[in-house]
């Protein structure tokens, strides 16, 4: 009988260092790095804007978004109306408190669906023969003052990855298809990559695709919601995401009565 694998997870800083030694996905991953008082510095003096997010959160829990203004700098935690910092030192105490650690990451530019940044939840699975395959994916758009697209938290909405594709930046079936694809090829790499490192059976991935129809890589979830496929009109994608889910749980009792 094969054992679990007790290898803890690595967080987000553990996660982009494990994929960016990787040259097939390193292009997608935007910079980051751990957050100090000098890295928050330098990535605002570097980008627009940038996100804080705590290295072992999820569901957008504390995810920030702070950029540089005319007087200084602002952030929003979550949701809500900005908050002003006027020096760098401000805005590093009032978005790191106590001694959680945090990444510091380039803000990529959304495109967007009616002024709403938009990300991609790309699922993948292990199907009966234990390989990786691709299930389906869906469009998550943030919620009206959200920095976040998480629904819970960020208060937004999703919609057919088609549709947000051809809203956001009018682009024809053709090319949707082709972003589509380079996703799905991502997913596969991205995968085959945690294979090296632990035996998981589903991964989510948070893919974006920016103002100019590039794609990126934003986060790996070993444990994504499912809820997300049942909010879309047609449900064949989440009934398949529940029989892949049944038949691991299957194999998984059967083992266990094995043992």
């Amino acid at each position: 009988m094969n054992k679990p694998d007790r290898r803890p997870e690595m967080g987000k800083w553990g996660l982009w260092k494990f994929f960016s030694s990787v040259r097939s996905i390193r292009p997608f991953l935007p910079p980051t790095t751990l957050l100090t008082r000098s890295s928050l510095a330098a990535y605002l003096a570097n980008y627009k804007a940038v996100y804080i997010k705590p290295t072992g959160g999820c569901q957008g829990r504390g995810v920030i978004r702070a950029w540089k203004t005319d007087s200084g700098y602002s952030f929003v935690r979550e949701r809500g109306a900005p908050v002003a910092c006027p020096s760098i030192d401000d805005l590093y105490r009032k978005i790191k408190p106590g001694g959680r650690s945090y990444i510091v990451q380039k803000a990529i530019r959304l495109a967007e669906v009616a002024g709403r940044p938009f990300d991609i939840r790309l699922m993948m699975m292990r199907g009966p023969d234990g390989k990786w395959q691709y299930v389906g994916m869906v469009a998550k758009v943030a919620g009206p003052g959200s920095v976040i697209t998480n629904l819970g938290r960020g208060k937004g909405y999703v919609t057919e990855v088609e549709t947000a594709l051809r809203r956001s930046l009018g682009l024809r079936p053709q090319a949707i298809e082709a972003v589509k694809q380079q996703m799905i090829r991502l997913g596969y790499d991205t995968c085959r990559r945690f294979d090296d490192y632990k035996r998981y059976w589903q991964i989510g991935l948070d893919l974006a695709v920016d103002k100019r129809g590039n794609v990126w890589m934003i986060e790996e979830n070993t444990g994504p919601a499912h809820f997300l496929f049942a909010k879309l009109r047609d449900k064949s994608t989440y009934r398949k995401i529940r029989q892949f889910a049944k038949a691991h749980w299957a194999r998984g009792r059967r083992r266990v009565a094995a043992s």
